[in-house]
């Protein structure tokens, strides 16, 4: 397995001159920034897209992206399509790794599209972040089976067909471990569809929140009332879990199609940044 293409992503937040900015934005091909609100440009809260101007993540790409977030700064990020990690041949494999730090009283969100492994992939995604006690925190990451709607040669569908899958994530609040998730799917050596496993379903989403402003209770009744106006359209099942710090929370769920769970974890999103970005 040789790296052939390496790209990197780097943004980091700060004040200067008591306005908001990206003091540092760096960034080779593919990958870009476009700002997608219409703030001021002064405002605390600076929101944007990542761009790429690839079809997705081919058999030795090594993605290396680096987000700061300085102290008193907000920062909400974006994607702009599903993240697809094409079909490879024998011995090929790709890898992202992401590293997150957020400063004292500082805010990052972060939930991008869904990522779809083709047939016969391997990726591996590695996450390390790193917050502050007082730092707030919405991460989110959408696992799925592949190209299920797809179609081709007469064959309906490709339903965990790819070769290797695995998505490890640790989270540090001042320096302790309160989150480690590590899963790795490889549907050859496993059943998927087993008790213990995804058992039935197609699509996971996880979603780690930390903030002190909007209770445990809210949150979980909050998903449970859209977990079930969703599972009308398509079933879905959910569950909440705390760690071993106070106001760091993890949610699960599972489901059978991309958009509608992409969508769900939004949703949750918007309905925290309503408290926690009120007063800007």
């Amino acid at each position: 397995m040789e790296v052939l293409q390496k790209s990197e992503l780097k943004v980091s937040t700060g004040i200067l001159d008591g306005y908001h900015r990206l003091m540092d934005k760096y960034h080779t091909t593919p990958f870009g920034l476009l700002r997608i609100d219409s703030r001021a440009p002064y405002d605390p809260w600076l929101r944007y897209m990542i761009r790429s101007s690839a079809p997705g993540i081919l058999a030795g790409d090594l993605y290396e992206m680096d987000f700061n977030v300085a102290d008193n700064t907000k920062l909400g990020l974006e994607t702009q399509a599903y993240s697809r990690v094409y079909e490879m041949n024998n011995g090929g494999a790709a890898w992202q790794n992401t590293r997150v730090n957020v400063g004292e009283n500082a805010l990052l969100h972060y939930i991008p599209h869904p990522l779809v492994p083709h047939k016969d992939s391997d990726f591996e995604a590695n996450n390390t972040i790193k917050i502050k006690k007082s730092s707030q925190l919405i991460w989110g990451e959408i696992l799925t089976c592949g190209r299920k709607a797809y179609e081709a040669h007469g064959k309906d569908g490709e339903v965990f067909i790819f070769k290797r899958l695995m998505n490890s994530t640790e989270i540090f609040i001042e320096d302790r471990l309160v989150f480690k998730d590590k899963l790795l799917f490889e549907p050859s050596n496993e059943g998927l569809d087993t008790l213990g496993q995804m058992e039935g379903y197609t699509h996971q989403g996880t979603l780690f929140i930390y903030q002190d402003k909007v209770s445990g209770d809210d949150i979980y009744e909050f998903i449970k009332k859209l977990i079930e106006e969703e599972s009308e359209i398509d079933k879905m099942e959910f569950g909440m879990t705390t760690t071993v710090v106070e106001d760091a929370r993890v949610v699960r769920i599972l489901g059978t199609g991309a958009e509608q769970l992409y969508g769900v974890l939004k949703k949750i999103e918007y309905h925290l940044l309503d408290t926690l970005v009120e007063d800007l």
